[in-house]
């Protein structure tokens, strides 16, 4: 991994800005204190913030080594990366002044911009502030392309000689400078992944990542062996997401294929095995998320490509076996996959607060996907669709610390979703879901379902069959809103819409006859917009509107 040119037989490196000008630091500290500084803390509260961060937040992604980045040594080191770590953890502990604090830290960075600072320390901060940032925060992408660049700059790309240096100090900070870049390659993949723009780190990326982590067992650090998994967890979703839009036979099966057998190398390498790399609660609950997510992906990659090259002109009975019927049951289960890791092994450890950021994306998701495709579930299915989900969004409302952190954007989410659903399912939900007394009468599943009769649902032909992936059911509902048009929400119903962006579908829905106007509308469908109103550039801007033909529910 050598960024540097060859001249004359010898390779030349940029050299970074000096970084230890006195008089710089002591305008830049002066000049924007730090929260402390500021009397928003105390120094025995920043001492407690720097503890929960490395024992809650850092043990999921290990960015710092606790070892090394001490309250101390990050205020002498960088008053950036010091703030930083105080912002991230007000945002979980005492989230009344993290806005005070982010503020703080926001000017900090400007003035790491406007004076052209380069350290390790910055890089670090700017990856902080990205993976437990503000919920409409949108400027990861801009900051963290800032950051990889800071860090090539710096050479963080390069590997330290081996064996390391004897002395402590020396070693961990080598070792500091690799896990920075490291930390770099998933956050890379992470936002390229979310917003459907190009990675910045190709050539650059690691062999594998756990080689890294097993080269210095005296200088680890808790949360290290998380590098691993997501890494390679992030080539799979970038594969996967590049090649979602292929729609030959032939192709689709092998890249099915493949994507299957990575997952499976995946799971068996760091799922099957965890006590091997000893991996925390927080961990294992990250991974489980991950491998849920990808299980869903998988699911509904094979329901597309099955629809699409299923040429009966029959009625499709999604009550009778089939391949479609098949694939259709496996994504409700795999979608359902995603509630069960939130409700079984984040929210009763308390996880929520600060978890993963890809934990909100693929609820977000899942969720919507499940009520989009409600009509044609089983009864069974629509009662355990919507119970997992309300238990969930319970979960995620007392997980919540702010209305506007990600549990509370979700969780609001979760309702208008909810609210949105047949009233009659929902009638059915709860009583199929109700604790009788042995000595009572009993509601069995059949009766329910007898009592509330399903709205009346005719299954559609293969060829009016065009199932959406999750991201392109969030699009249309999205982007119809600037149409002034009331769109038909059946996933059945959602015909080539996303594809050729708002303007161009607002024209084909005007000219072509059986366009979606034209559809009727499902009975009992979920009503109104699929966002909360005061939450829609929220959500706008997690799901952006992509116009390359990628539109997949990518994970993030």
């Amino acid at each position: 991994m050598d960024l540097g040119s060859p001249v004359g037989g010898i390779t030349q490196y940029p050299v970074p800005f000096p970084q230890d000008d006195p008089l710089l630091l002591h305008h830049l500290r002066s000049g924007c204190p730090d929260p402390v500084k500021a009397g928003l803390m105390s120094d025995a509260d920043a001492d407690g913030m720097f503890d929960f961060y490395f024992q809650h937040l850092n043990a999921i992604l290990a960015i710092l080594d606790p070892n090394l980045h001490s309250a101390n040594y990050c205020r002498q080191k960088s008053t950036l990366l010091y703030s930083s770590v105080l912002t991230v953890t007000t945002k979980v502990v005492r989230p009344k002044i993290y806005a005070r604090c982010m503020m703080l830290t926001n000017k900090l960075v400007g003035q790491a911009v406007e004076f052209g600072l380069c350290s390790v320390h910055i890089v670090q901060a700017l990856n902080l502030l990205h993976h437990w940032k503000k919920s409409d925060d949108h400027t990861s992408w801009r900051r963290m392309g800032y950051a990889i660049r800071m860090a090539q700059e710096l050479r963080l790309d390069i590997k330290s000689s081996r064996p390391l240096p004897s002395e402590d100090l020396i070693a961990r900070e080598m070792l500091n400078k690799e896990r920075a870049w490291l930390n770099l390659i998933i956050a890379d993949y992470h936002l390229a992944i979310h917003h459907s723009l190009p990675r910045m780190i190709h050539t650059q990326d690691v062999d594998d990542p756990a080689d890294w982590v097993a080269d210095h067992p005296r200088f680890a650090i808790p949360g290290e062996s998380s590098l691993g998994p997501l890494i390679t967890f992030s080539r799979m979703c970038r594969f996967y997401a590049d090649n979602l839009d292929t729609k030959n036979r032939e192709s689709e099966t092998r890249t099915l294929h493949w994507l299957e057998v990575e997952w499976a190398r995946w799971r068996n390498r760091w799922l099957a095995n965890n006590e091997r790399f000893q991996f925390t609660q927080s961990q294992l609950a990250t991974f489980r998320l991950c491998d849920a997510y990808f299980c869903f992906h998988i699911a509904e990659y094979r329901l597309l490509a099955t629809a699409r090259h299923n040429h009966t002109k029959d009625h499709i009975d999604l009550n009778r076996p089939s391949a479609l019927s098949s694939a259709f049951s496996k994504s409700v289960e795999a979608a359902l996959g995603i509630a069960i890791v939130i409700q079984k092994d984040l929210a009763p450890y308390g996880f929520l607060p600060y978890c993963f950021y890809l934990t909100w994306v693929a609820m977000a998701v899942t969720a919507i996907w499940l009520v989009k495709n409600i009509a044609p579930m089983s009864q069974e299915d629509r009662v355990r669709v919507i119970g997992l989900l309300t238990e969930v969004q319970f979960s995620i409302e007392e997980a919540s610390r702010s209305s506007d952190d990600m549990a509370a954007y979700t969780n609001r989410l979760l309702k208008h979703l909810l609210n949105g659903v047949s009233p009659e399912w929902q009638l059915a939900s709860f009583l199929s879901n109700s604790e009788v007394p042995q000595d009572s009468q009993q509601i069995s599943e059949t009766s329910v379902a007898s009592m509330v009769a399903a709205p009346e649902w005719t299954a559609p032909t293969a060829a009016m069959w065009e199932p959406f992936s999750a991201q392109d059911i969030i699009q249309n509902q999205l982007w119809s809103q600037h149409t002034n048009a009331e769109p038909s929400l059946h996933p059945l119903n959602l015909l080539e819409t996303g594809r050729n962006g708002p303007s161009q579908q607002a024209q084909q829905d005007e000219a072509m006859p059986g366009s979606q106007a034209d559809i009727p509308a499902v009975p009992n469908e979920v009503g109104g917009f699929l966002f909360p109103t005061d939450d829609d550039d929220f959500w706008r801007s997690l799901f952006p509107l992509i116009d390359t033909g990628t539109n997949s529910s990518l994970p993030g």
